[in-house]
């Protein structure tokens, strides 16, 4: 049996049992040739935040809208760029209008890698609000691309970015420590 993180080692022991054969662990991986690296300059302006990922109730975006508001009280003209799909789009658009901010929330979609790598280049973090996450391969790539990483502490997220380290975590589901 293999599992992609820790976390997911943990979570299959805990629903099928000890009596399962050894479990290893074996971190997904990304080919970094793939990802060019930028260095970050210091710039003025509003911050722009960025999500990847599938747009799903695990995924936690809904908590980085949330957390929008209150970010932008402290860093006015602060956007968040959501890329991805998923069966969540519209209860999201919707929440972006409840909590007063789609103005500052863009739905890219789907993008392509060099679309992607633009957005990951422009962007001052990325965010990764994830509630569920047995791994969170976008945190290796944002990582390789030079973005700096927010992201929740669930599953693999919480072994890849280690807060004050390699990004700033915070527990999943806590908008004010996302802010």
């Amino acid at each position: 049996l293999i599992t992609c993180s820790a976390s997911m080692h943990d979570e299959v022991t805990e629903l099928y049992g000890p009596d399962l054969p050894e479990i290893s662990v074996i971190r997904n991986g990304i080919d970094i040739t793939t990802w060019s690296y930028r260095e970050r300059e210091p710039r003025l302006g509003p911050a722009r935040l960025l999500y990847v990922g599938r747009l799903e109730y695990e995924k936690g975006v809904q908590d980085a809208i949330a957390a929008l508001p209150r970010i932008r009280r402290s860093h006015p003209g602060t956007t968040l760029a959501v890329a991805g799909e998923g069966t969540q789009f519209e209860w999201l658009r919707e929440q972006a209008r409840i909590h007063r901010v789609a103005r500052s929330v863009t739905f890219l979609g789907n993008l392509d890698h060099t679309e992607l790598l633009g957005w990951l280049h422009g962007a001052d973090a990325i965010v990764l609000p994830s509630r569920y996450e047995p791994f969170g391969i976008i945190a290796l790539e944002a990582a390789a691309a030079g973005t700096p990483l927010i992201a929740s502490t669930a599953g693999g997220l919480g072994e890849a970015v280690v807060d004050g380290v390699t990004g700033l975590s915070f527990h999943p589901g806590d908008v004010a420590g996302l802010v």
